[in-house]
């Protein structure tokens, strides 16, 4: 019997000058990002991101750019736009959006958000320390670490967003690999033992 496939989480730094940014804007029902909900269709043109004024020295735009937004909406170069799609994962959309500088000029207009819409229920619940939350009991308000079930995984997908876990994507370890080879900057991946949601 195979081994089961392994995956990391998905995650951002900002260190030596790179660009952090603010939430995004002018997205109607921006919530739907964090949960994997369709929104190619309809996208607005105007989805922006602006520098965050509280590091006004970093301004250079990373290949995985962090945002308040979290590591369940990763802001993607084309670099790495084209690394990502060449795995294939499933239900993923590129929602273009324009960066502005910290003086509100355009920075960048080439960068996309890697929305996974694909959703999988394959947490092991049992083996996790989880707080519920008490107004969505559908959703994890913490944990401390990741287990995956692996019989709950359909398939091995390259990138998927987990049930009951918004602003989170994991990425198997084979493609985070692959990415990290690459060498892009301002990704890093956790592993799932190490998660504190």
């Amino acid at each position: 019997m195979p081994d089961p496939p392994d995956y990391v989480a998905w995650s951002t730094h900002s260190l030596g000058g790179l660009a952090a940014l603010l939430a995004i804007e002018g997205v109607p029902d921006d919530f739907e990002l964090w949960e994997g909900v369709p929104r190619a269709e309809g996208w607005p043109p105007d989805a922006s991101f602006r520098m965050d004024p509280a590091y006004p020295r970093n301004k250079r735009l990373a290949d995985a750019i962090h945002s308040r937004g979290g590591d369940g909406l990763p802001l993607v170069s084309p670099t790495l736009q084209e690394a990502i799609t060449a795995f294939a994962p499933p239900d993923l959309e590129l929602l273009p959006v324009t960066i502005y500088n910290h003086k509100g000029r355009v920075a960048s207009d080439e960068y996309a958000i890697a929305h996974s819409c694909h959703v999988v229920d394959c947490l092991d619940h049992d083996a996790m320390e989880i707080l519920w939350n008490a107004l969505n009991p559908m959703l994890i308000t913490s944990c401390r670490g990741v287990v995956l079930d692996p019989e709950k995984l359909d398939g091995d997908p390259a990138m998927f967003r987990p049930k009951n876990m918004e602003k989170r994507v994991f990425v198997r370890r084979d493609v985070a690999d692959a990415l990290m080879g690459e060498g892009v900057t301002g990704l890093r991946f956790e592993e799932l033992a190490d998660v504190v949601k």
